[in-house]
């Protein structure tokens, strides 16, 4: 068969070929015989192929407008990258956004920096702390009593209170000239350690064997008293010298536990808590302090250049045999130096008696 366009030619081969099959074709198409419904079923048959066809027709368009709708979701995610990566810091790693219009060629996701928790600057603890320390009186009015000063530990880890402020006990002298320790010197801490939650037991180095005679009692009581200080709880003190139990020191007999005296008949009758020993004040001071004195009367008096330039008495808020806190303010100060005394005034014959002193600078 032949496409060539033109009249049909018997003569030739491609159109005799022609001729013969529309003869079959026809002589074939006589023979058949249509049913009665026949029109009908051709007709059903179209109409089915109809709505097939629109079908397809519908689910074509709305594949087509999905995918419209995907390719300008890729678009706007890929301006978005691309506006995030324009804006953010350069990161270690570089990444290139392809945005492509109306398609996207290629997305590059940038990987993000790795995010660094900030870090707090650590807070360093405090390299030392204030513990108080008892010191004997020197004067001997009438005897010697305890008083308290404030001085420095090292700050210790393991919280060792009671260790630290026997330490600092031992190792630091009084900053008050008329204050001292009769502990002899290279004493050291071997072990403290707390029984019963309220027994401190604490073992002393070699050295605290050999102390002064008749000092043993006295010293005893500041070394308990410096523990309470540190741990109130403590009403007891079991002492050993290189591991072994002391029944006397230096002379005088201990017990095997030992408890603190009452403070009437150890701590000073009259402290001066401030100023301070060497302190420097402003012109208005307040000077103040404890005392368990006879009516509860405390008399002081402002000392310079070795006259009383001052005087007077206060109340403190207990009397005698409890104690109590006592303070006046002296205004009107000249610069320089000065010394301040407080004492009890005997109820028996008038006389000074269980002074306590201080000297201060006027700035």
């Amino acid at each position: 068969m032949s496409d060539r366009m033109g009249p049909f030619d018997p003569d030739n081969a491609d159109d005799e070929a022609t001729r013969r099959l529309r003869e079959l074709l026809s002589s074939q198409a006589q023979a058949i015989t249509p049913s009665a419904d026949a029109l009908a079923t051709i007709k059903q048959k179209i109409r089915a192929q109809d709505r097939s066809h629109r079908r397809y027709a519908w689910r074509r368009r709305l594949q087509v407008v999905a995918a419209g709708f995907a390719t300008v979701a890729v678009a706007a995610v890929a301006v978005i990258v691309g506006v995030s990566v324009r804006h953010r810091a350069p990161a270690a790693d570089h990444h290139t956004v392809a945005v492509a219009s109306p398609s996207v060629t290629s997305i590059a996701t940038p990987t993000p920096a790795p995010m660094v928790e900030p870090v707090a600057p650590v807070s360093s603890a405090p390299a030392t702390y204030a513990v108080w320390v008892y010191y004997v009186d020197k004067r001997k009015d009438p005897q010697q009593l305890l008083f308290r000063e404030q001085t420095v530990a090292p700050t210790s880890p393991q919280h060792t209170f009671v260790k630290d402020a026997v330490t600092a006990m031992l190792s630091t002298p009084a900053h008050d000239p008329d204050y001292t320790s009769y502990w002899p010197a290279g004493t050291t801490v071997n072990a403290v350690n707390i029984t019963g939650d309220t027994t401190a037991v604490v073992d002393l180095s070699a050295q605290a064997a050999n102390g002064p005679t008749g000092k043993g009692a006295i010293s005893a009581q500041q070394l308990l008293y410096t523990i309470i200080a540190s741990a109130p709880k403590i009403d007891g003190l079991q002492l050993r010298i290189n591991g072994t139990p002391v029944s006397s020191l230096w002379g005088s007999p201990l017990a095997a536990t030992i408890a603190p005296q009452p403070p009437w008949q150890v701590l000073g009758h009259v402290w001066i808590t401030s100023p301070q020993q060497d302190e420097t004040v402003a012109s208005s001071v307040t000077i103040g302090g404890e005392a368990s004195v006879f009516e509860a009367t405390v008399s002081w008096q402002i000392l310079r250049s070795g006259g009383v330039l001052k005087h007077g008495s206060t109340n403190a808020t207990l009397g005698a045999p409890d104690r109590g806190t006592w303070s006046v303010t002296v205004p009107g100060l000249a610069p320089g130096p000065y010394t301040v005394r407080a004492y009890e005034v005997s109820a028996k014959d008038g006389s000074i008696t269980h002074v306590d002193d201080k000297a201060f600078t006027v700035n």
